[in-house]
Order: structure tokens, then sequence, then C-alpha cells
């Protein structure tokens, strides 16, 4: 039995070996030239030249070498492919059946060029190709004029580069990995890696995907298993971008469309989910649904060590005119390229410390300018809706928002925002804002608009503007003021504004607050981007004083100017008293300046005849001493 088996694996090594051998006695490679060459034109219209002679390579696997080769269009004046040599691995058998089975073409160190002078008449629409737009069949093609027939099973591309035109600016894309397999005469699997570098920046990534082409150049479906990216240098938030995205597309040649129904993204560790479409027919339309659970914007708010060291040493190279016109240009100049309609819904979003839920935005592009339906977020216990536009049509970017707030936390607000939580309450607001850049850095400094403002329930920590007041006017009446124990902060029911942006200012005018205690009006600024304040308030203390006088009812009734300003960090504040305690007491001290003359008038009509024939000096000086100590005496009263 085992010489049997052993006689029969021998009969067929014997006869591989007759077959290889007659293979490469009887048949030469260079007959394939004019027909691999013909049929490839016939598929794809486009001329493939192989310079020297085909050779058979046996071991360890039957192929065919070539040198260098070049595939062109008809009338371009540089070739689509150069590469210094293709291989083709065939199948032995069918050969003797003069059919050439390929099961792998190879192609090494392969230089693609898609630009204007690789395009021809085929690349331009004035030749047609007749075969790619025919219905692929389980049966290899036969080509005219040849006994020959021709199968290809699988392509190779490695170690290569592409050369893309878009407009003037050529990319690069290099260390081009492509591998084309066909299972069946309905599907083909693709993979495919490779880097692109361009301005200091790196993109790396690797994509494995499925077609179905049994419908194909009217339509294709493409199930994309996996696309990895790694995106990293200058300018790159984070330094690094990297995820991966999986999806199924559909295709369909006319109109020119690609639509996915289980879109999904990951970006630094967020995930994306959705639906896509894409009309690429004429102008560019995108629609897009997208969803996500969570996503941490907070590794995108600061740049990399490396991002930020490139930046400086740009920054000190001389920039071209073309990068200074760039710069001060529309941002929001690509809404003029597309045209879109878009809705994302996000569970939570968390920037830092700040923590946004149930953020939804649902916006549309036409024809360069963006309209912003609805914007609704919740933050800090409170919610915010907006509406606007965004204009890319102008010589600068301009946004437009109409924006509404309700009941906002701002103890919770500045925590998050690592400010001094210096005012606290609920914070209210409805009003119109616009900016001319979408630039997070020089938002604040370009705000401009008008808001009214309201906080319910407000406390101003660590300011008492009772205590600081009456501090003030104890300087100039001690019995006026209540010696009680004051808190550390000053509590309003309510604080109203009405606020208009400039410069990075928001300045406020109408300012109201309300307590108890308290009756404030003024106007003021606050520095949004040097983070100070300027206030000037006008403080009627309306209790806490002492007694029930004429000059207490005299205090409560008068607005003292009190200024708060300083840096958010530390506040500085100046009572001007001096003038409005001088106006209370005037009527007071008019009052005992009457009772004087009275009483010295007094003493001169009860005076006997010799004391009014005395001197004039001598009068004088007998009254001095009387009024010094009747107005001794009112000094004291008012202390």
């Amino acid at each position: 039995m085992i010489k049997k088996i052993l006689l029969t694996l021998l009969i067929l090594i014997v006869l591989i070996v007759a077959g290889i051998i007659s293979l490469v006695v009887f048949v030469d490679p260079n007959n394939f030239r004019g027909f691999i060459s013909s049929t490839v034109k016939e598929q794809t219209g486009y001329e493939l030249r192989i310079d020297g002679d085909l050779r058979w390579h046996i071991w360890p696997q039957i192929s065919i070498l070539t040198d260098s080769v070049r595939l062109e269009d008809q009338g371009a004046k540089k070739p689509i492919l150069t590469a210094d040599n293709m291989r083709l691995d065939v199948e032995l058998l069918p050969l003797f059946s003069k059919e050439l089975v390929v099961k792998n073409v190879l192609v090494k160190s392969a230089v693609i060029n898609i630009t204007d002078e690789s395009k021809g008449s085929v690349a331009k629409g004035n030749k047609s190709t007749t075969t790619v737009n025919q219905t692929q069949t389980d049966k290899p093609k036969e080509t005219s004029g040849s006994g020959w027939r021709f199968a290809l099973n699988k392509l190779d591309i490695v170690d290569s580069t592409i050369v893309y035109q878009q407009e003037k600016d050529l990319i690069s894309f290099r260390d081009i990995n492509i591998a084309i397999e066909q299972k069946d005469s309905k599907n083909i699997s693709l993979d495919l890696s490779g880097s692109v570098n361009r301005d200091q920046q790196d993109l790396r990534y690797t994509l494995s995907a499925d077609a179905n082409l049994a419908n194909f150049p009217q339509a294709a479906q493409i199930d994309l298993h996996q696309l990895t990216y790694n995106y990293k240098g200058v300018g790159v938030p984070t330094g690094q971008l990297k995820g991966e995205v999986k999806a199924t597309f559909n295709y369909q040649q006319s109109p020119f469309t690609l639509d996915s129904q289980d879109f999904n993204i990951t970006v630094n560790g967020n995930s994306i989910n959705g639906k896509l479409k894409a009309n690429l027919e004429q102008k560019p339309y995108f629609e897009a649904l997208l969803t996500a659970d969570k996503f941490d914007l907070t590794p995108f708010l600061t740049s990399s060590p490396q991002s930020q060291q490139t930046d400086v040493t740009k920054s000190t190279q001389s920039q071209p005119v073309v990068a200074n016109k760039a710069a001060s240009g529309n941002e929001l100049a690509f809404l003029q390229t597309f045209n879109a309609k878009f809705n994302l819904s996000i569970n939570q979003v968390i920037a830092d410390k700040v923590i946004i839920n149930n953020f939804v935005i649902d916006a549309n592009n036409q024809n360069g300018v963006a309209t912003l339906n609805k914007v609704n977020l919740d933050i800090a216990k409170g919610h915010v809706t907006a509406n606007g536009s965004a204009n890319g049509n102008q010589t600068k970017a301009l946004v437009k928002l109409a924006t509404q707030a309700s009941n906002i936390d701002l103890s919770v607000l500045l925590g998050q925002l690592a400010l001094a939580d210096s005012l606290v309450g609920q914070l209210n607001v409805d009003g119109n804002i616009a900016m001319n850049t979408i630039n997070p850095e020089k938002i604040m400094g370009a705000l401009t608009g008008d808001l009214a403002v309201k906080v319910n329930n407000a406390r101003l920590e660590n300011l008492n503007i009772q205590r600081i007041i009456q501090n003030a006017v104890s300087q100039y009446s001690k019995t006026a003021v209540t010696e009680e124990q004051y808190q550390k902060y000053t509590e309003l029911h309510e604080i109203s504004a009405d606020a208009s942006f400039a410069d990075g200012d928001m300045n406020l005018s109408s300012i109201k607050a309300l307590s108890a205690t308290l009756d404030v009006t003024g106007s003021g600024r606050v520095g949004l981007t040097k983070q100070d304040l300027d206030v000037n308030l006008a403080v009627k203390i309306l209790s806490g004083w002492n007694g029930d006088s004429k000059t207490i009812q005299k205090l409560q009734q008068m607005a003292i100017p009190l200024r708060i300003y300083g840096p958010f960090t530390q506040l500085h504040y100046r009572v001007e008293a001096d003038k409005i305690i001088k106006d209370v007491l005037s009527n007071k001290l008019q009052n005992e300046i009457d009772k004087l003359k009275g009483r010295l008038g007094n003493n001169e009509q009860t005076s006997t005849d010799e004391q009014s024939n005395t001197t004039d000096t001598d009068k004088t000086q007998d009254e001095k001493p009387k009024a010094k100590e009747l107005l001794g005496n009112f000094l004291n009263k008012i202390k």
C-alpha cells in the first residue's frame, strides 16, 4: 500500500517537472507581450508598454518577469504609471489550454501620476472603453484576434508612490501598498496602506474592504471593514488624531452618489455613529445624521509640546505674502465649496472640567451660508438654546446667534471654567451676539452684540457692600452705624443689566440690584479678554442704621457711590462717601448754627446798658468762647 502511494506521488512529481520543462522549452513568454498589452487596452483604454524581454521564473511560483513598464493614456504628456519591473504569477495547467490565468500581478516601486499631464483622451472622456462597462461573467475574457484567453485573480502594487493633483496643488501619497483580489466574478477585496506627508503633517492609514460589483459600473456596494488613520504634525489638535472608520457604502453612477446607513468613526477614543449621504454629481451635497453617547474635547483644547515648539519656530520665520493673505481672509470660505444638511446629537460633551449634556445641533449650508436652525444644550443645571447663521461669502467670517440661557448655576459654571466664583446665582440671558472669527483663542475679543442679563438669588462672595459703605460712613458719624456681626458676602434677590460687547469687553448699563437691605443701580465694564472689571454703583442702604432720626432717614434715601474694580482674582473697591455725608449732615449743621445765632441774639437783648456801651472789640471777645462751646457740643452729637 505504501509503495503504491509513493509511486503515485513520484509519478505526479515527474509529470509536474515534465510540464515545467515543457513550458520553458516550448512556450516563449514573449508571445504574451502583445496579448497582455491588447488585453489591458481593451479592458481600460490605456496603453501598456513593456520594455525588454519577458522571461520565466520557476521557483517558488511559476511567474513571468518583465523589465520596466509604463501605462499611458493616448495623447498624455506623462505616463499614468511607471514601474521598475512587473511579475505575473501564472497557473501551469491552463497554459496548455491556451488560457493565461494570472493568479497575481505584482508591480513594485511604481510611480502613479494622477495629474493634468497624465490625462489623455480616455481620462478626458474623448474615447470610450467597452469591456469595462460590460457585465462580468464567470468565464474569462477572450480577446479578438487571439486564441488565448485571460483571467486575473489578484493585483499587488507595493512600495509605490501616487502623485495627485488638485487644481495647482500636488499631493504625494507615499509607501503605497495595494492588494486587489478577485473573489469571484462579482466580488473583489481591497487592502490598502500608505502615508501622506505635507506641510510638516503626516497621515498614515490602512484600509480593508470588500466590493460587490454585480451591477458595476451602474452601482456597487462597498463594505469598509476598517479604515485606520493616524494624523499628526504641526497645527494638529492634541498633536495627533487617530481612530478608525467602519461603514457599508452604496455607490450609484448616475447621479454620482454614495450613502451609508451604518457609518461609524472613532476619533481619539470618541465614537460617532450615524447615516451619511453624498451627491457628487456637480457641486457636492452632503447629508449627515450623527449621534454619540459621549465626546471628550479635552485633548483637543491643548496643543502638544511638539506642536507648540514648531509653531514658535514657524512664527520666527518669514512668511510668504500668500500665507498672510489667507490668514486674514474668511475662515468660513470653505462653506462655498459644498452644500450640506447636518444634524448632530451627543448625550454628553466634556471639555476639561466643563460638562455639557443633551447637545443638539441642526444646521444646513447653502451657497456659502450655513443656517443654524437649532442649537440646544444643558450646562451647569441650566439650558441654552440658540439659532443663527455663519456666512462664508464675505471678506471676513460672520457668525450671528440669537441666544437664550435660563437658570444656569453660576457657582457650577465658574467652577467648571476654573474662574473665581465671586458671583453665584441663577443666570438668565436673552439677546443677539455676533463674531467675525471661529478661532477659539480670538472669539472673546471678537464678540459684538447686545444681551439682557439677569441673575436671580445672587450672592457676591467675599464682598459685603453694606459693610463697606457703613464703615465709610462711620468715619463721619459713628452713632449712625449699628455694631453688628456682618457676613462676608452680599445677598441680592435679583441683579439685572443690559450688556453690549465690543473690543473684548462686556459693557454693562442699567444695572439694577435689590435686596431687603440694599437698592443698587449703576454701570460698568467687564473685561472678557483681560478678565477684569470696573463697575460704578450707586447704593442705597435701606436698613441697618442706628436709630430713626431725621439723619438716618436722610441716609436711607441717599445713593452712595461705590466703585468695584481690578482683576477677577483680586478685586478692589472705593467708597466716595464724604461728599454725600456732608450733604446729608449739612441741614443738621445749619440748624445748630441757627440755634447758636438765636442764643447769641438773646444774650444781647438781656445785657445791661453798661454792656451796650462796651466797644465792639470787647463784645466779640466775649462771644467767641460761647460759640466754640456750642459748636463743640454739636460736633460731639453727630459723631
